[in-house]
């Protein structure tokens, strides 16, 4: 799968961070039929400005996805660089740990989860962990 990576903010952040977790996907997701996926990795700002107008959410958050009627390109997700930072020294995590496990999450979003119930979650959660490699 290919990833097509914007990168806004001045912090470095190699593309095969991503690549790697998207090799696997196929795997959690056999039916997938699209062979794209674009990133964008923003600051808070922009991102609080995206989950306002489509969320209808008026803050920042980590991770938004928006999915694509699309045969080649599954979606685009929309990560905060900011916000990653602050979580994953909230949850002990590394940056870049961090960074690919809201990246896994994203995706499980674009193939249709959720985890707006603890059944959703329990269904959702497992394939993240799966894409990254801890199940």
């Amino acid at each position: 799968m290919k990833l097509i990576l914007l990168n806004k903010t001045d912090k470095k952040i190699v593309k095969n961070l991503f690549t790697d977790l998207l090799k696997t996907l196929p795997k959690v997701e056999p039916a997938l039929k699209q062979t794209e996926v674009e990133l964008l990795l923003t600051d808070n700002a922009e991102i609080h400005e995206l989950n306002r107008v489509y969320r209808g959410k008026d803050h920042p958050t980590y991770v938004l996805s928006f999915g694509l009627e699309d045969d080649t390109n599954l979606g685009q997700l929309v990560i905060s660089v900011q916000r990653t930072q602050e979580q994953a020294k909230e949850v002990g995590n590394t940056f870049e740990e961090e960074l690919r496990f809201l990246f896994a999450h994203g995706l499980m979003h674009l193939c249709g989860y959720d985890h707006e119930t603890p059944e959703d979650e329990a269904v959702m959660l497992p394939k993240v962990y799966q894409i990254l490699g801890r199940s």
